[in-house]
């Protein structure tokens, strides 16, 4: 996939945005990805951050790839871990036989703890990677 850069202030890092390709437009869903302005041009643009390894500037068009088993990590991080966390609160405070209502607060509350704190932890990680720095592209020709 290819995206522009638009910042490089993060040290290592850039700040992309996705471009629509020829290829996605031939498909029957072309125009409902972030990178087509999603659901015909009503939603914005999505900015992602990721690794300069090829040291491009702003205003550069860029090949971007996801690193190894991005979709597996993230999905560990942002739902496994904590709803594993939520569980055992829930089951740790139902054995100290609080109320229910009592036991859900503090197994939301750790949940909460556990966003913030894996917010806190992660900061600027990316599984996005710059491969390379693109020819400049053709027009784009939407239907």
């Amino acid at each position: 996939m290819y995206a522009t850069v638009v910042s490089t202030k993060v040290k290592g890092k850039a700040e992309l945005v996705i471009l629509c390709e020829d290829e996605a437009l031939k498909g029957p869903h072309c125009g409902f990805c972030t990178a087509a302005r999603g659901s015909k041009g009503k939603a914005p643009k999505e900015t992602v951050l990721a690794r300069n390894t090829c040291g491009a500037k702003r205003g550069d068009r860029v090949q971007v790839s996801l690193a190894g088993h991005a979709e597996l990590k993230a999905a560990l991080i942002l739902f496994i871990i904590p709803m594993l966390i939520f569980m055992s609160a829930l089951i740790l405070t139902s054995s100290l036989q609080l109320p229910l209502w009592q036991s859900f607060g503090v197994s939301l509350a750790s949940l909460i703890i556990t966003f913030l704190m894996i917010k806190a932890g992660l900061g600027e990680k990316t599984y996005y990677v710059i491969d390379q720095v693109a020819p400049q592209p053709k027009p784009l020709r939407h239907k």
